[in-house]
């Protein structure tokens, strides 16, 4: 693994870390609590990010190789 890479995966888990543990989970008490719309921009990025990280750490991989 580069360090491209572990750099990349680093940034990742941190990203991930805060989107699932802070900005869904407040988005989905505000949609409950309070009067806010459906958290659709939450759902987007929870479902992308992953998919978002696979393909990007697939693709510094193929151009290291």
């Amino acid at each position: 693994m580069s360090k491209k890479e572990k750099r990349w995966r680093r940034l990742y888990l941190i990203l991930m870390i805060f989107i699932y543990a802070v900005f869904v989970p407040i988005t989905v008490v505000e949609w409950l609590a309070a009067d806010g719309s459906f958290p659709l921009t939450a759902l987007v990025v929870g479902f992308a990010l992953p998919v978002m990280r696979k393909n990007h750490i697939n693709q510094i991989r193929e151009k290291e190789a």
